[in-house]
């Protein structure tokens, strides 16, 4: 699908007339769904690969995302006609709607991004939820065109959709539309930080509600200037970059940790295994909180360790430990990404277990997806990690990047936090898995672990 947009919209100089290209992009997306009969020779119409970006906010945590159908087809599309555009917007839409995404991800916000010609897009109504919020590409806009910007954004009110604007530079002539906004989008890479602190010193004098994000950061060095600036959240290729990466320290032994895994791997006894912990106070602290937990649902309140891994079982004792790893002392956004990334990534790949080509071992996947970015994490080479800790030869040889079907499923759980739609196809095709069900379960595995998170924090 992609290569066939991209085909279109690949600036040869020698453009069709706007019919003649909306006719040639409906054809591969069209505005409602087709329910003809296939004809021989004819390519099958298919949902599209839905890609994402994470937002932060001013305490480094992950807000919200932004859902697209690929970066680049994306900016592609900036260039186009309103007509090229409303066409993308359509697509995208109908892509997102089935997947419920404002649910899933609870109180955080799902940005979407469309042009003024789509903001009365029927598609919008299954978009209805306070966590929703459209961001507008406005373009050029004339004063004939007042009105009907008007009546568009009292419709996304009416439907209970926050809405944004998206500018690169100053608009005066979007003051009227600005001042009423939810949100407004800066691109920090065509301003200057002059220009970033006037911007955010005129909404502050004028008590602007609106909440300002600061796009296209490119490193943490314009993620601190933008802070400074005064900016609520953020966004551009600086979060999931490991530029200047320090691991930060943690109250967790990590070498208890990693014997206490290998015991377990080994065979051992429950009574070798709890002495083993019983000497690290914070880990037998944890262990016996997260056992006596009311979601754990015990009617009698354990105290021993042995007793604790009976109760649990090993293969949930094991994965209880191995999330462990990733527990930091006062993490910044990179941290809190990255155990985010983890999380989201190991829940992700169990959940493909069994699907397509995919092996039948959820345990092993979702360890698999949780140590594949523990080097990261922990600041040591990935072979390091692994002489520490007895692995089932599968996951090592995933982990090492030899091929195989374990290997496919990491390097979709991967592609998954790419915004490149072509690379996603490619490793969901390789693991015979289709974008429906891809962009489906990305967003529960999002779900799972922002619920996991929570009830971190609130311990």
């Amino acid at each position: 699908m992609f290569n066939k947009i991209r085909s279109l919209m690949g600036g040869t100089g020698e453009e069709s007339s706007q019919q003649d290209a909306f006719q040639q992009l409906n054809a591969v997306a069209p505005l409602k769904p087709q329910h003809k009969e296939k004809q021989p020779g004819e390519a099958k119409e298919e949902p599209s690969f839905v890609c994402r970006e994470a937002v932060l906010d001013r305490a480094e945590r992950i807000a919200g995302y932004e859902f697209a159908l690929g970066r680049e087809l994306q900016s592609r599309m900036l260039a186009n006609s309103a007509l090229i555009r409303r066409v993308y917007d359509d697509a995208m839409l109908r892509n997102l709607a089935p997947l419920g995404v404002s649910s899933l991800l609870g109180k955080r916000l799902a940005f979407i991004r469309l042009s003024l010609a789509s903001l009365k897009n029927p598609q919008l109504k299954s978009f209805s939820n306070l966590n929703t919020v459209v961001m507008i590409t406005p373009g050029t806009i004339n004063a004939s065109d007042i009105g009907e910007v008007r009546a568009n954004l009292q419709h996304l009110n009416h439907l209970g959709i926050m809405h944004g604007w998206s500018i690169d530079r100053p608009r005066p002539e979007l003051a009227e539309f600005l001042h009423v906004a939810d949100f407004i989008e800066i691109d920090a890479s065509a301003l200057d930080g002059i220009q970033l602190k006037t911007i955010c010193m005129d909404f502050r004098t004028h008590q602007a509600k609106q909440k300002l994000i600061a796009s296209k950061l490119q490193t943490s060095d314009d993620f601190n200037l933008c802070f400074h600036c005064g900016f609520h959240f953020f966004k551009g290729p600086f979060i999931t970059s490991r530029e200047n990466w320090r691991p930060a320290k943690s109250e967790i032994n990590r070498l208890r940790v990693f014997d206490a895994l290998n015991l377990i791997r080994a065979g051992a006894e429950s009574d070798v295994i709890a002495d083993c912990l019983r000497t690290d106070p914070v880990l037998t602290f944890k262990l016996l909180r997260y056992i006596n937990s009311p979601g754990i649902g015990l009617r009698h309140k354990v105290n021993e360790l042995s007793q604790a891994l009976l109760v649990m079982g090993r293969d949930r004792f094991y994965r209880w430990l191995s999330l462990l790893l990733f527990d930091f002392n006062q993490p910044g956004y990179r941290e809190l990404v990255l155990n985010e990334q983890s999380l989201t990534r190991a829940r992700f790949m169990e959940m493909i277990a069994g699907q397509g080509k995919v092996p039948d071992l959820s345990d092993q996947l979702f360890i698999t997806g949780l140590f594949s970015l523990l080097d990261v994490m922990i600041g040591q080479p990935l072979n390091d990690v692994l002489k520490q800790v007895s692995l089932p030869d599968a996951i090592v040889a995933a982990l090492k990047g030899e091929a195989g079907p374990m290997r496919d499923a990491l390097l979709l759980g991967i592609a998954v936090e790419s915004s490149n739609a072509e690379e996603l196809a490619t490793a969901s095709a390789q693991c015979g898995l289709e974008a429906a069900t891809v962009a489906g379960l990305m967003l529960e595995a999002l779900s799972w672990s922002q619920q996991v998170i929570s009830a971190g924090e609130q311990k």
